[in-house]
């Protein structure tokens, strides 16, 4: 029987890794429960009443606090980080000669102002309001 729960407790690795949806991870710490009573010969049918008890313990729970703990980790990636940023002009911007150049988070990127009749001169500190296209929008 400790092979049944080796077995188990591969199973719910595995599905976890697979969906990385929090829907197997519970079952692991029950399996690893119900490998160690196989080894002192708990008789089979404890083994599964107690993997199935804190199986379900464990979902009914945790599940949920996790799921809500993972759900506020949302982080901006890629360019979304750059949204709200302060960016460093490095080239005059001036939408009207298509022009303008800032530094932000190390890279250099093409700039426009928000407001078009604007001209923003180099060593001036803006806020990135949004990307479009490969140029940021600043103000």
């Amino acid at each position: 029987m400790p092979y049944f729960w080796i077995a188990v407790l591969a199973c719910a690795l595995l599905t976890e890794a697979f969906t990385a949806d929090l829907v197997a991870i519970w079952f692991f710490p029950a399996a690893l429960i119900s490998m160690v009573l196989a080894f002192v010969e708990v008789p089979v049918p404890l083994q599964l009443l107690i993997f199935v008890a804190v199986g379900l313990l464990l979902v009914f729970a945790t599940r949920p606090l996790c799921k809500k703990w993972l759900k506020s980790k949302d982080s901006k990636t890629n360019t979304d980080a750059l949204i709200g940023r302060v960016a460093l002009v490095t080239e005059e911007i001036s939408n009207i000669h298509e022009r303008g150049e800032v530094k932000v988070g190390g890279l250099r990127w093409s700039a426009r102002a928000e407001d078009p009749s604007r001209v923003i001169p180099v060593g001036t500190e803006v806020t990135v309001l949004e990307i479009k296209g490969v140029k940021l929008i600043v103000k």
